[in-house]
């Protein structure tokens, strides 16, 4: 690694630091770091933005100019379930919705700890099925989200499994969260060069969303679970987060069983870059390869 992207490494830690979970930081004040980090929503000029009602939370309808078809994605934001908001993802959204040529649903859903497991997951489904009580078919579309919303995403798609519900055409997961429990082989390494977040930090926030007891339910860590119904899935993250193994596991679990599977890995870049795009335009460039994937039909996932 470089020393601009050793200088980026800093500045992405700086700028994290007091929006990430301090136990000794009220929870209020931790969401309004967060929100603070990600910048003040500027949508543009072709970009409508409705506020609706989808299932019993607010949501954000984003519709770029150029939208192709019925496709739309339903996007739950990171925060480490603690954290995140329609607000601060309005951004990183306008420019997914833009590359994708889609829709965006952005819904609001409930933290913890306030609201623990299983309530930002029944948010998330009562928004899918709000989304096809308006008419959306489900080979429509995409499930998106990032860290915690990764998890979320993923949960959703066990969820629905087990439900035998039909489930959407793709996934897009930004360095998904995929076990609570926080055993991969980066959590066990004496140092690891993320500059945000640690093992501590993370089983601290999983303990905020749900019992330790229960770190092995696919629909708390979706690792876990049966992928064999799964549909094509995009998963990017930076090489330097400690998250990075769970996505590898994600790849690898998902592939085993045929599921066609886009493991895209940024090197020397950290969690969430591309919502940060102030620090480098790889965030751009990034979000615009996810695109380049949805519009192409996801691996046959779209119709």
């Amino acid at each position: 690694m470089g020393n601009s992207d050793t200088g980026l490494l800093r500045q992405a830690g700086k700028l994290f630091r007091k929006a990430i979970y301090n136990p000794k930081i009220p929870v209020k004040t931790l969401r309004v770091h967060f929100d603070a980090l990600l910048g003040e929503a500027i949508l543009p000029h072709n970009m409508d933005l409705q506020t609706v009602d989808a299932g019993v939370i607010p949501a954000d309808l984003l519709s770029p100019e150029l939208a192709i078809g019925k496709r739309i994605i339903l996007y739950a934001h990171g925060g480490g379930f603690i954290s995140g908001s329609r607000k601060a993802y309005r951004s990183l959204c306008a420019s997914l919705a833009t590359e994708c040529a889609a829709r965006l649903l952005l819904p609001e859903y409930r933290l913890s700890p306030e609201y623990p497991f299983p309530t930002a997951l029944e948010d998330l489904y009562n928004a899918y099925a709000w989304l096809l009580k308006q008419g959306n078919n489900p080979a429509d579309i995409i499930v998106a989200g990032d860290g915690a919303g990764g998890n979320l995403a993923l949960s959703l798609l066990h969820y629905l499994s087990d439900k035998g519900s039909p489930l959407p055409a793709a996934a897009i997961l930004l360095s998904p969260w995929t076990d609570l429990a926080c055993e991969g082989q980066a959590f066990l390494a004496r140092k690891h060069p993320d500059p945000i977040h640690t093992k501590e930090i993370l089983s601290a926030l999983a303990l905020q969303y749900t019992w330790q007891s229960n770190f092995k339910n696919p629909q708390v860590s979706p690792i876990h679970g049966d992928f064999s119904l799964f549909p094509p899935l995009y998963i990017q993250c930076g090489s330097k987060e400690i998250l990075l193994d769970d996505s590898r596991a994600l790849a690898e679990r998902a592939r085993a069983v045929g599921i066609p599977t886009v493991l895209d890995i940024e090197d020397g870049m950290w969690h969430l870059f591309q919502a940060i795009d102030r620090l480098t335009p790889r965030a751009h460039l990034a979000v615009k390869r996810i695109g380049a994937w949805a519009r192409s039909g996801c691996a046959g996932g779209l119709r």
